[in-house]
């Protein structure tokens, strides 16, 4: 363990630095966790060789990347001003560097410019990440100066801008950087505005109150159900109480226990259940019209048979189709069975008289008619020529006065 911490923060090698210092945290905790666990092998002295000389062949390549990023950094004023003025040359010069040149940077859609320079990282199953893209434009000072949570929304706004002002210095449209200059006001003007605070539109008042009722559902499925949760006759008579008298009491012992049964069974006819009745479906008759029984009791027990003529309409009883017609005395009666009416009592002398108005009538205006102006042989009563027939005893029309003055002449 303390050869590794040596190891570690020692400087003895080609890049000459700590190992801390080249690599972050998590990678040099990796690097110690796979050196204290792991049981590896010394290397020969030619593979060892070999790995020194990929190793100093990396720095090399490295070390001339990075001075044709300086290089580039310092002449970025010249070819690319636009660019330089609106994100700084350093960060155009790595895109330069990154897309191949300012060619390669201007045919670059906007929504890839994010990603160049960003090395993918598995986060595992984190959610927390922030913002995944950051690549050179991350890294700019436009996007650095941008709270965390609004960074992807402004490096997508400095993106577009960004190919604009290198198509510009691509055909040197404008080589004193004026374009960059204006794209860039425009960019920190979105920004502005992008991380400004809402405005506070002060007090609201509150609404004005709503008094209308309350739409309710009806129709027959609203009915059901109100019904269905309605209060039932038994329940509204068990909620009264008959003054005067005791109610009847069911349960054991005294208090909560027991129940008071109100009206329930004060009737006297034995009853506990109340008929159920609605009174919408009910039958509704008016005064003047009783309708069939009226007269009589509902239960046919007894009923009352009045005289013809006395100014009494017939008594039917309801419930059994029982009528009584024209019964005077009750002497003399025929009692007849009819398939709408039932059991019939008749009065034969009433029936023998009604028949005899009836025939009456019949021979007042049906008996002595004939038919008149049928035939010749009768002449006309008014002195007139006697019209023509023909073979048929049809009247023949007279021949019209025009036509018979033509044929005189």
């Amino acid at each position: 363990m303390e050869d590794l911490k040596a190891v570690v923060n020692s400087s003895d090698n080609p890049v000459g630095v700590p190992l801390s210092q080249v690599l972050d945290g998590p990678q040099l905790m990796s690097v110690r966790m796979e050196a204290t666990t792991t049981q590896g092998q010394s290397l020969s002295d030619e593979a060892l060789q070999t790995v020194i000389r990929a190793c100093e062949m990396v720095l090399q390549l490295d070390q001339a990347k990075k001075i044709l990023t300086d290089y580039v950094q310092s002449r970025m004023n010249m070819f690319a001003p636009n660019l330089t003025a609106l994100i700084g040359s350093e960060t155009a010069a790595l895109l330069v560097n990154a897309c191949g040149g300012l060619k390669g940077l201007a045919k670059t859609p906007s929504c890839n410019i994010p990603n160049i320079g960003w090395k993918k990282q598995t986060f595992g199953l984190a959610t927390n990440v922030g913002v995944r893209q950051k690549g050179y434009l991350f890294n700019s000072p436009i996007v650095q100066n941008i709270p965390n949570d609004l960074k992807t929304q402004a490096m997508r706004i400095v993106a577009a801008k960004l190919v604009l002002a290198a198509r510009c210095d691509q055909v040197h449209t404008t080589p004193d950087g004026a374009t960059g200059e204006k794209l860039k006001e425009d960019c920190e003007e979105r920004l502005e505005k992008l991380t400004e605070a809402a405005p506070n539109r002060g007090v609201r008042a509150l609404p004005a109150p709503d008094d209308k009722p309350s739409r309710k559902r009806g129709g027959r499925r609203a009915r059901k159900a109100k019904e269905q949760y309605a209060m039932t006759e038994l329940r509204k008579a068990q909620n009264r109480v008959q003054f005067g008298k005791e109610e009847q009491e069911v349960g054991y012992g005294t208090g909560e226990s027991t129940k008071g049964l109100g009206m329930v069974g004060q009737a006297g006819d034995g009853r506990v259940r109340i008929t159920q009745v609605d009174q919408r479906t009910k039958a509704k008759l008016s005064k003047k019209n009783p309708g069939w029984g009226g007269a009589t009791p509902a239960n046919g027990l007894a009923s009352s048979l009045r005289g013809f003529g006395q100014g009494a309409a017939p008594s039917v009883l309801k419930n059994h189709g029982l009528r009584t017609t024209g019964v005077g005395t009750g002497t003399s009666s025929v009692i007849a069975f009819t398939p709408i009416q039932g059991l019939e009592l008749i009065n034969p002398t009433v029936k023998d008289e009604m028949a005899r108005k009836r025939k009456a009538d019949e021979d007042r205006w049906f008996k002595s008619g004939t038919f008149t102006q049928v035939g010749g042989s009768q002449s006309q009563s008014n002195g007139q020529a006697e019209p023509k027939v023909d073979s048929a005893g049809f009247k023949v029309p007279a021949i019209p006065a025009i036509k018979r003055l033509k044929a005189e002449k």
